[in-house]
């Protein structure tokens, strides 16, 4: 059996601030029970907010951190000693709440799934039977959400804490599938496999439920989201370049097309001075990235806007002048030395005038302290590009993989020829590369180079002196699940 889990019981629906209410607009629940708070649509729908809540902050600076600080996208600002902020960059891997942050991911990944569960155990014998139209479509969605939340939650933890899916399809210990609100219940680890598995059921669930007619924003989870996190599933079950899973890749082609493609122009990847816009400087907030609903390109984000002092991942990238903190990495020389003249995306820096250091401005939204109020892109129209690029890349589509790839790359600015150049031998790298410029500080990195098998490698300039590189199979890939 696996350790005793430190929950909070966080399905009150306000014990953080939720993402889009001010704190002092939500009140705590005590308890939850069928027949009180989770009586009503309503209800549920005030609970799920408080879920919501759970993945602002902290939670989603642990991704950031185990998909960036592991990879080669970044070096240290100032270099030192390994610490809680640059214990995942070491590969360390402490389980220690005060050594890095596995131990605060661990536990809140389950928070968020003990909340859905909670939830989820008190709806299941709810009588839909005098609900109008309207409120039984808002049921089916937030039911939809929840899943899709634990979803997320489950997937996260499989890539963070079981063995790449190439390695042994899945055979591997992954993480315990905890499938009811019970802080008492506990369950032993399941296969890598089985938890994919949870996932897809889920996810599939999900958007069905979620194609019910309500008008949410993409700060809350939708149908695309459902589709698009599938396609990012099955691309890390489709396996390596040198032994690619076809069944796999194809249904991360599927899942990428029906967002692309089914969607009813829902979504659109931004072009011209709005795409610049997306990602540039506004540490003023004067060009209103903070609030991601007018945004076609994101499918779903994280809202950050209601956070004091915003989320943390403000302290990975940017120094603050004032207090003189924040900004624990710079972006590599190794990643700057790959945009080319003319690519827009080599332009979402700013040397910051106070540390003289080289700041990704992804980041840079409403900075305060060690907090941005930029919001968090879980997934965004070019990655759902990029995977079908790469999945069909596998599956020896060489054309379909190349139109993708020239979409994005001709969207940054630069030239279609670049993609007609390529040789095939050379068309998966090429697509690697288009994702790690493309995705950038977005937390994808690490995990492209180990789910594909493929060693991560920093250059001397970005490890003090002395180049590192750490192979896919490398035990310190795979995190330690946290003992208390």
């Amino acid at each position: 059996m696996t350790k005793c889990y430190k929950f909070l019981i966080p399905v009150m629906a306000g014990l953080l601030l939720a993402c889009n209410k001010q704190v002092d607009e939500i009140k705590p629940l005590t308890k939850v029970t069928a027949d009180g708070e989770l009586a009503t649509v309503g209800g549920i729908e005030a609970a799920t907010l408080g879920t919501y809540a759970i993945m602002c902050g902290g939670l989603e600076y642990s991704q950031q951190d185990f998909g960036e600080s592991r990879g080669n996208n970044v070096t240290q600002a100032n270099w030192a000693p390994v610490s809680i902020y640059t214990d995942a960059f070491f590969f360390q891997n402490s389980n220690v709440a005060t050594l890095g942050g596995s131990y605060g991911f661990y536990q809140g990944c389950y928070q968020l799934i003990t909340s859905v569960n909670l939830v989820l155990d008190h709806t299941r014998d709810f009588d839909t039977h005098a609900l109008t139209d309207e409120q039984h479509d808002r049921y089916n969605y937030v039911i939809g959400e929840n899943l899709f939340i634990r979803a997320l939650a489950y997937f996260n933890l499989v890539r963070v804490y079981g063995k790449p899916f190439y390695l042994d399809g899945g055979a591997g210990t992954g993480v315990g599938l905890k499938k009811t609100g019970d802080i008492n219940d506990k369950p032993s680890p399941s296969s890598v496999k089985e938890v994919y598995e949870f996932i897809i059921n889920d996810l599939k669930t999900a958007a069905q439920l979620m194609k019910a007619p309500v008008a949410k924003t993409n700060s809350f989870a939708n149908t695309g989201a459902a589709w698009g996190l599938l396609s990012r599933v099955y691309l890390y079950m489709g396996g390596s370049p040198a032994n690619p899973d076809a069944a796999m890749n194809k249904l991360a082609v599927a899942y990428a097309d029906s967002v692309i493609e089914e969607s009813n122009g829902k979504y659109a990847l931004l072009q011209g001075a709005a795409y610049q816009q997306m990602f540039a400087d506004d540490e003023d907030g004067n060009l209103g990235r903070s609030d991601p609903s007018g945004n076609k390109e994101i499918i779903f984000a994280i809202n950050n806007t209601s956070l004091t002092y915003g989320s943390q991942i403000g302290q990975m990238y940017h120094h603050d002048p004032i207090y003189g903190v924040g900004a624990t990495f710079k972006p590599s020389a190794d990643l700057m030395g790959r945009f080319k003249a003319g690519d827009v995306r080599g332009t979402f820096f700013k040397v910051n005038s106070s540390s003289g250091f080289n700041e990704t401005t992804k980041w840079l939204c409403i900075n305060y302290y060690t907090g941005t109020k930029a919001p968090a892109p879980v997934l965004r129209l070019a990655e759902m590009y990029l995977n079908r690029a790469e999945a069909n890349a596998k599956l020896g589509n060489v054309m379909d993989a190349k139109a993708d790839l020239k979409v994005i790359h001709v969207r940054a600015g630069l030239p279609a020829t670049d993609v007609d150049d390529i040789s095939n031998a050379n068309l998966l790298d090429a697509i690697l590369l288009e994702r790690r410029l493309e995705l950038a500080f977005e937390g994808h990195l690490a995990f492209d180079y180990f789910r594909n098998g493929l060693p991560m490698t920093r250059i001397a300039a970005d490890n003090n002196g002395t180049a590192v590189t750490i192979q896919a199979d490398d035990p310190k890939v795979v995190l330690t699940v946290p003992s208390n």
